[in-house]
């Protein structure tokens, strides 16, 4: 059995032009209207447009959060090695120090002692490698006493105005590397009688 098809109804408006037919009677035609089609994709592409430019955005905000993230964490392993550096310089002072300690003696003991210029040179070696990594020894003799430089541990008493508060002897060497004072120097401060 077969059923029946609707019968599709057609109409053909379109219209022949002949050279000799002017068209009077015709609309005048609309250049500037655009098919529905056209604009609902020209409304996505401006909604897509829009939404590529949020995303771009955000890039750019995410981005810049991730330089600041980054340049933290720059500063941040910067300041930790700054601090292990200090604090492998902190542990070779008292072999500074009892090199200093061994000239001193031996100086007192025998002047003229040849291992001396050795034991100096060998000094004066190991403080050029620590300097060369930015060790700086704190020299404040003469200068107003500076607490956050020197740690005082005596006191002699002056009679000149000049010398009050100022360091006049230095008893165990400060060290530094950079602003950060590894090590205060150990001064004797002069104070007015």
């Amino acid at each position: 059995m077969i059923e029946d098809k609707p019968k599709i109804d057609f109409v053909d408006k379109r219209r022949i032009k002949d050279v000799d037919d002017t068209c009077d009677d015709a609309d005048e035609a609309d250049l500037d209207r655009v098919p529905t089609f056209i604009e609902e994709m020209q409304g996505k592409v401006e909604a897509s447009d829009e939404r590529l430019k949020e995303y771009i955005s955000a890039h750019k905000e995410k981005m810049g959060e991730m330089d600041q993230v980054r340049k933290r964490l720059e500063e941040d392993v910067e300041r930790r090695a700054e601090i292990r550096f200090g604090e492998l310089m902190a542990d070779l002072f008292p072999i500074l120090d009892d090199l200093d300690r061994a000239i001193k003696a031996a100086k007192d003991t025998d002047p003229n002692n040849q291992s001396l210029e050795g034991v100096v040179i060998l000094r004066n070696q190991f403080f050029e490698v620590l300097s060369n990594r930015g060790l700086e020894m704190i020299d404040c003799v003469g200068e107003p006493f500076d607490p956050e430089m020197a740690t005082a541990v005596a006191i002699e008493p002056v009679n000149d105005d000049k010398k009050d508060n100022i360091v006049v002897e230095m008893l165990a060497p400060g060290f530094r590397v950079g602003e950060r004072v590894l090590r205060h120097a150990m001064v004797k401060v002069g104070q007015k009688t």
